[in-house]
């Protein structure tokens, strides 16, 4: 009866923009178990895509037997623990239900174990990888530090992360990687870096992380200090795909699980979102190796007369660019840009849109309309 309960949660966490797939080994119900109680994964179940006030979620409770104090409690508590979303609209707390990844396993910072980890890592290997990497619209999106443009062009707006930052009204904070914290865990540091305050919050969410002791407030001068820590340290920039992102993730290859499952791909590049690819001059390489070694995607190959790039493995992050010693790496434009979506809602919009198709999305505003979970 009790597993009853996890598999129906898997499958209306599966119903999210990112799902959350079965897998034979059955590791998605355990890390849920991990996650949520009996009588939590119960009150989840009541929950929408869409944040919605205590009283209409307490009516879908109703069978089950909880009253509307203990509806509250659960719904507090699963907020404390970063398993739910919350946030208020007229003064009035709303709940909904969140994605798995970003989401809550990142709230797990402060409580992650050794078993989250390896069921995480299992899971990725065995079924979420491919709900987490699309070709279409992604959760990411790939920006440079630091480089040059073919053609000589400024980078767009969205695509400079100094921009992101000083556009920014704030407030801004900084915390700890959770996929680093997760490998020291396992006994496997990462190998890129040994700086663990690596991701980096922006307006609101940089609030609520605070609030939730998950980060540290620091300056706008310091957070465009990390930005320049990060390039020196081979780090991929990757800030939530949105026009004000609310985060900035300092990525690796060793550690990161978007880089990570994505390097496993045939193309690995298909799953970015990016605007940018490296392009070499062979006259100026001096095939040093030191771009091969930056590179987090293993896109760059010595053969002897000049370093080539792999093109469906490079995403544009830069790196390479920064610091070659005879300037003979470039980023070219791609022919076709892409604008990230204006907020965090149209891009979870447009990312429905294009796993569930027009008619997928109609049956939700449908059920939106009728005051029904979705």
């Amino acid at each position: 009866m009790a597993k009853d309960v996890y598999i129906r949660l898997r499958e209306h966490l599966d119903k999210m923009p990112v799902g959350y797939p079965p897998t034979e080994s059955g590791v998605e119900i355990r890390l849920l178990q991990r996650l949520f109680t009996v009588e939590e994964a119960q009150v989840t179940l009541c929950l929408s895509a869409l944040p919605e006030p205590l009283e209409r979620i307490h009516r879908r409770a109703r069978p089950i037997g909880f009253s509307l104090e203990k509806v509250e409690t659960l719904l507090e508590r699963l907020l404390s623990k970063g398993v739910i979303e919350g946030q208020e609209i007229d003064q009035k707390r709303h709940y909904s239900k969140s994605i798995f990844v970003v989401g809550m396993y990142e709230r797990q910072l402060r409580n992650l174990t050794k078993e989250l980890q390896e069921d995480f890592l299992q899971y990725a290997d065995e079924g979420f990888a491919e709900a987490l990497h699309s070709k279409g619209t992604t959760q990411l999106r790939t920006i440079p530090i630091n480089v040059s443009i073919l053609p000589e062009r400024i980078v767009g707006t969205y695509d400079s992360a100094r921009d992101l930052v000083l556009r920014s009204e704030g407030p801004f904070a900084v915390m700890d990687c959770i996929c680093r914290n997760g490998m020291d865990l396992l006994d496997q540091p990462c190998s890129q870096t040994k700086v663990r305050e690596t991701c980096l919050t922006l307006g609101n969410v940089a609030q609520r992380c605070v609030e939730r002791e998950m980060a540290r407030f620091v300056s706008q001068d310091e957070m465009l200090a990390l930005l320049e820590q990060a390039d020196e340290e081979g780090m991929v920039l990757q800030p939530q795909n949105s026009q004000d992102p609310g985060f900035i993730c300092c990525c690796c290859g060793c550690c990161c699980g978007v880089l990570t499952t994505a390097k496993r791909f045939p193309r690995p590049a298909e799953y970015f979102t990016t605007n940018y690819f490296v392009e070499i001059d062979p006259d100026l390489c001096l095939e040093c190796g030191t771009c091969v070694t930056r590179c987090q995607m293993e896109a760059l190959r010595v053969d002897g007369t000049a370093t080539k790039v792999l093109l469906d493995r490079c995403i544009g992050c830069g790196l390479c660019v920064s610091t070659c010693p005879s300037e003979a790496i470039r980023l070219r434009q791609k022919e076709t840009v892409s604008t990230p979506p204006k907020d965090m809602g149209e891009l979870y919009k447009k990312i429905m849109l294009e796993r569930f198709g027009p008619w997928g999305v109609a049956k939700v505003l449908g059920k939106k309309l009728l005051g029904m979970k979705i």
